[in-house]
């Protein structure tokens, strides 16, 4: 940034320490300061002290206010901290871009194509932010977009933004070279079709090293520049890496007539895309923020809630198979009165393994541990099944006490018994399981769907018109038709007059035909393209352009 007038001094600002100037602007000067806390550098945008007017004032603090809406996008300068110095200057504090601006490296060097898409997409992105915002730049040029640290445009220099209807300030100005000629004429204006356009010549500028309508060698004073932009077709890149798709779409956003450029900063980054994947480069991801949703229930609502299971009740005096859970204390052993008319203690009941070998367990006494399923630290988790009977009882006093093999052979019978009623319990299930099933679903034969099958020919490119055809009619004039072969709503058509090494702007139409003047010395012709309504155009092969003779 360069100026004619003196900068002005640093001023002091709590908490920062001055380190150098960074440049001047129209009516602010940028300063490097360190910051104390947290410890960073920082570029600091005082307004000037000859320019505290109350509409500078009012402009600047405008713009922090915007750029503090948007700087969360990772293409737009962040803002830290605006404030008034002790002595009356407004200041801006935002994030400090080390690298050089691209105004400055295209004078350098020229862009090469990959990184000028790349960089198109990527700042479209914010500007597209900002017009969400209801926010309209106006003053989109290579020195408004610095290069951070880590080499990614950061849009910045919101200071004559206005609102989208084209309301502003009346001392606002504009950097003539990337301005539309609407701007140069009186009436409103519409912003987003305005940033378009410095977009498209932001863009032209780093392919060709100077401003799309400066003429190297020729006069170019801002006089013959606005002459050129309000009536001067776009001058062809020339470049032999550059895809005649560039040339149109550069053309496209810097069309004369707003209503012919892209409509959004959106489909202009969409064409760049479609440019970037014609050339087989990795796309550029468009960066916009999406509107929140809002829903009835979060997905993650209850996943942490404590949920309380059912427990099961044991009873200790319950006898036959072992319950699901067995309790892990020991039950109470059943008290009976002894031979000396005392209570007896039996121990506890035996719970037999069901292991063929087990030996016989004499009534009266504790079981052995090899063969109880609870042991006093709980359950044993034998592997094979357990069952719990009722303890036996004591024998009479003058009844002689049952011999081993009785005991045992008790023993199989109630194994015996247990088994079979399993069985039966099993067969009992399964049965009615079986009729309590739904039938075996049927096979449905496959139906067609009651829509029209996709066209095989739409591969998603968009084709050239057909039928393209001139004929000469009176008054001078030719009439021009032709044919989409394949229709989608929304979609209009772009003509120019066309001539080998010189040709006119393109202009838009919704009709299939159009008429121009003929030229009484060379053949005239034609070139016609389909635009859909997403951006997309056709590829402009020989079959967009005919010509007819006078």
């Amino acid at each position: 940034m360069s100026s004619k007038r003196p900068v002005a001094p640093p001023p002091r600002i709590p908490g920062f320490t001055y380190i150098s100037l960074l440049g001047s602007g129209g009516f602010s000067d940028v300063y490097l300061y360190e910051q104390d806390r947290p410890r960073r550098k920082v570029a600091v945008k005082v307004l000037v002290s000859d320019l505290k007017t109350e509409g500078a004032r009012r402009r600047f603090e405008s713009e922090a206010n915007l750029m503090a809406q948007l700087s969360s996008h990772p293409y737009i300068v962040t803002i830290f901290e605006a404030e008034v110095t002790d002595d009356g200057h407004s200041y801006l504090a935002m994030e400090y871009c080390s690298r050089p601006s691209l105004d400055v490296r295209y004078r350098r060097q020229r862009f090469s194509v990959d990184e000028v898409l790349a960089v198109g997409i990527q700042v479209a992105s914010a500007v597209e932010t900002a017009h969400r915002a209801g926010i309209a730049h106006r003053d989109i040029k290579p020195a408004n977009i610095l290069v951070t640290d880590y080499n990614r445009p950061a849009l910045t220099d919101f200071g004559i933004s206005g609102t989208l209807t084209g309301d502003s300030d009346d001392d606002s100005g504009m950097s003539i070279p990337w301005s539309p000629p609407e701007q140069f004429r009186d009436g409103p204006v519409d912003g987003v079709l305005v940033d378009v356009w410095a977009l498209g010549a932001t863009l032209y500028t780093l392919l060709a090293g100077h401003s799309p309508f400066v003429m190297p060698g020729a006069d170019n004073s801002q006089r013959e520049l606005i002459n050129r932009i309000s009536n001067m077709p776009l001058p062809r890149l020339g470049r032999a890496d550059v895809p005649e798709s560039l040339e149109l779409a550069l053309s496209t956003a810097m069309a004369k007539s707003p209503q012919s450029r892209y409509s959004s900063a959106h489909a202009f980054a969409l064409a760049l895309q479609r440019i970037q994947a014609e050339l087989n480069l990795s796309v550029t991801p468009f960066e916009v923020l999406e509107e929140p949703r809002h829903e009835d229930s979060h997905p993650d609502e209850g996943v942490e809630e404590t949920r309380v299971r059912s427990i099961a009740a044991i009873d200790p005096e319950r006898t036959g198979s072992a319950p699901t859970f067995p309790s892990r204390t020991r039950p109470a052993a059943p008290q009976q009165a002894g031979p000396d008319g005392g209570p007896q203690d039996w121990g506890q009941a035996t719970v037999l393994r069901g292991s063929a070998g087990s030996s016989a367990v004499n009534a009266g006494q504790p079981p052995h541990p090899a063969d109880a399923g609870f042991t006093e630290t709980g359950y044993t988790g034998a592997a094979d099944a357990t069952i719990q009977r009722a303890a036996a009882p004591p024998p009479a006093p003058n009844e002689p006490e049952a011999a081993p093999g009785a005991d045992h052979g008790r023993r199989n019978l109630w194994l015996a018994i247990s088994g079979g009623t399993l069985l039966a319990l099993a067969a009992v299930v399964g049965l009615v399981v079986a009729i309590a099933a739904p039938d075996t679903p049927k096979a449905v034969e496959t139906q067609q769907v009651g829509r029209p099958p996709a066209d095989a020919l739409d591969n998603g490119t968009v084709p050239d018109v057909a039928a393209l055809a001139g004929a000469v009619g009176a008054e001078g004039k030719a009439t021009f038709t032709w044919e989409n072969p394949q229709p989608k709503d929304g979609d209009t058509y772009k003509w120019r007059v066309y001539a080998v090494g010189e040709s006119s702007e393109y202009q838009a139409t919704t009709e299939t035909s159009v008429q121009v003047a003929l030229n009484p010395s060379v053949p005239t012709c034609i070139q016609v393209m389909i635009v859909r309504s997403d951006g997309a155009f056709s590829p402009m092969e020989n079959d967009s352009i005919a010509c007819v003779n006078r």
